[in-house]
């Protein structure tokens, strides 16, 4: 992406195709930043019940016999319901998932300006690779809660620094941020459901969207 001459300010318009070549290259950059930038927030937001649903499959204590008297009174009675209940909601996730980023809105701003916009962006990526990995392979909820909280920080310090680094560059890059940050929604959502249907466990959906988070060093 190419930097304008003047900051906080209209930029001097660039003739012929090459001028309409940058904006559109600087558009299309600031979609992709938007896109992978909320890309692992919204995973986790549409993972939130097979996280929790993965650890009381490993936590499960009771015995086979149990199980098959559980389905067969299940399977018999008028009364049973249809919910599946968990010691841990799916409140808990989206907590998790929501929190981090409201904090570093609020608070960030007055010390982000004092660190510099590489090592954001490294630390933001290796947030939201973490956030997979720990997701992917904990052992316990509160690692997975862990992982949400990543992908939480990644997404509100990204968002922070890309919209601060866009005053460097034409103000129409805005439209290209609000527009990716959007089809992150749409596509997070999409792929991992899609991946769930083609029958790829949610481990192994999981690690397969790590490549996201590294686009952001690519770009």
């Amino acid at each position: 992406m190419e930097r304008t001459a003047s900051v906080n300010a209209d930029p001097t318009e660039q003739p012929g195709s090459h001028g309409r070549c940058v904006k559109w290259r600087n558009w299309i950059g600031f979609w992709l930043l938007g896109l992978c930038n909320n890309f692992a927030y919204v995973v986790m937001l549409s993972a939130a019940h097979d996280i929790l649903e993965k650890q009381e499959s490993k936590n499960s204590t009771s015995s086979a016999s149990d199980k098959l008297t559980v389905d067969f009174r299940a399977r018999n009675s008028s009364n049973s319901s249809g919910y599946d209940c968990s010691p841990v909601t799916t409140g808990a996730v989206l907590l998790a998932d929501i929190l981090p980023t409201l904090i570093i809105k609020l608070f960030a701003p007055f010390v982000i300006h004092k660190v510099p916009y590489g090592f954001r962006v490294l630390f933001c990526v290796a947030m939201a690779a973490a956030s997979f990995l720990l997701v992917s392979f904990s052992s316990a909820v509160w690692i997975s809660l862990v992982g949400v909280i990543f992908a939480s920080i990644s997404s509100g310090l990204g968002e922070l620094s890309f919209l601060s680094f866009s005053v460097f560059f034409d103000r129409n890059v805005l439209e290209g941020w609000g527009s990716g940050t959007g089809a992150a929604g749409v596509a997070g959502s999409f792929l991992y459901s899609g991946l769930i249907q083609a029958g790829l466990s949610p481990q192994i959906t999981l690690c397969i969207m790590l490549v996201v988070p590294f686009a952001m060093v690519v770009r």
